[in-house]
């Protein structure tokens, strides 16, 4: 699809969506998924070089699965500019409507990875209460207070004991009643190389301090999906994510000026 000694290189950067059925897809399953978008699209993708060649395809940080969002990004590098907008429509036209690209722009080839450049992200979590239980917002709230005064979240992940860092993840969250009887959790986290919070972690934590009575043995598994007791059923959604300027400022990943970036020549591309 492409020659490896192409002279320069061209970074798109697109948004896609994670909905419906595709929200349980594992995150490898995501980039190969991508990949064949690509191709489909027939964009003239870079590849990479050595033993094992594979397309230069970024991601951002992985989603649990079950986890569906509204702003997943990737960069593509390119061995010929193609206008932005006519990258878009291949790649929308390519995909299937739940994983389907909204945005695209190009952006400099020296700017840092996605997984370096985005260090916050939104969630909207939509709970529905299991039968027999009657919180509120307000109680949720406050026992959630609790949990972030904690400062820590233990739980296993596979034969692992590791520790959700709320103190480090947690900007803030906010939490209202809805209109037809569920609960709405809005939360404001920070990624960073240390991690990120997993949002399902926190909800099994607040299971159980709604459920004192249930006895349950060792900690929080995460499964991605979680079982939990006083919630029959809830929607997370990774709503929004952001580069924070020096000034806290909070900007899109997505760049507004759709001019390509100087090109760079193919032996001097940072990987990703």
């Amino acid at each position: 699809m492409s020659d490896p000694n192409a002279a320069s290189l061209f970074r798109l950067r697109t948004e896609y969506v994670k909905r419906g059925r595709l929200a349980y897809l594992g995150h490898l399953e995501v980039l190969h998924t991508l990949e064949r978008i690509v191709r489909r699209a027939q964009l003239p993708y870079a590849v990479t070089q050595g033993f094992s060649p594979h397309m230069r395809l970024g991601v951002t940080s992985a989603l649990p699965v079950g986890t569906s969002s509204e702003a997943e990004y990737f960069d593509l590098f390119l061995t010929e500019y193609v206008p932005a907008g006519e990258a878009l429509a291949r790649l929308t036209a390519s995909a299937p409507a739940d994983l389907a690209a909204q945005r695209a722009c190009y952006l400099d080839v020296r700017a840092p990875a996605l997984t370096a450049e985005i260090t916050r992200a939104m969630y909207r979590i939509e709970l529905t209460r299991a039968d027999g239980f009657s919180f509120d917002a307000d109680e949720v709230r406050a026992l959630l207070d609790g949990i972030v005064g904690l400062g820590e979240i233990r739980y296993a992940r596979g034969k692992k004991r590791k520790v959700l860092d709320l103190a480090g993840t947690l900007v803030g969250f906010t939490c209202v009643d809805l209109e037809g009887g569920g609960i709405e959790l809005l939360l404001d986290t920070r990624i960073s190389n240390e991690g990120s919070l997993r949002p399902e972690i926190l909800l099994a934590a607040l299971d159980r301090s709604l459920t004192p009575q249930v006895k349950r043995e060792g900690p929080i598994v995460s499964t991605g999906i979680q079982d939990l007791a006083a919630i029959s059923r809830y929607a997370i959604c990774r709503t929004a994510q952001y580069v924070e300027d020096s000034d806290g400022s909070l900007l899109s990943p997505i760049r507004t000026d759709e001019t390509p970036a100087a090109p760079l020549t193919v032996s001097s591309v940072p990987s990703l």
